[in-house]
């Protein structure tokens, strides 16, 4: 299953070519492509027209839904923060430590263009990213 960021799909609705979109074109129909609600969110709020408004929204639609189990979610969350922090990261929005913890409550390669998610896949081995962990 992938869990693919915002970061990905402004991409995507932009047409630029990065490895994360490259990555997600390839995926065949085996590949399951899921979402979270405050992704959804971030790309609708950006969308650029109404058309690509309705692209977007239909596309989203379609995905399977990933969200919290419980409420110890967001203290895992809140602990990829602080670890991230005790490690010298700063993770410029909290969002993507719930988007992190999300993924790794589902066993997700979590899909992005962001570089908050390489800090936290260094202090989470087992937090799964693509692109993988700078070198």
């Amino acid at each position: 299953m992938l869990l693919v960021d915002s970061s990905v799909w402004i991409d995507v609705a932009r047409g630029i070519a990065t490895e994360a979109t490259r990555f997600l074109d390839a995926q065949d129909d085996h590949d399951e492509i899921a979402t979270m609600g405050i992704i959804f969110q971030e790309v609708l709020q950006g969308a650029r027209s109404d058309a690509a408004f309705a692209q977007m929204r239909a596309r989203f639609w379609s995905m399977l839904i990933l969200e919290p189990r419980e409420l110890s979610t967001y203290e895992i969350a809140a602990q990829l923060y602080r670890s991230a922090r005790g490690k010298g990261f700063t993770i410029r929005r909290p969002n993507d430590c719930l988007i992190a913890a999300i993924a790794l409550e589902h066993g997700a390669l979590l899909v992005h263009n962001d570089r908050d998610f390489l800090a936290l896949a260094q202090v989470e081995a087992s937090l799964l990213i693509y692109p993988g962990r700078g070198h």
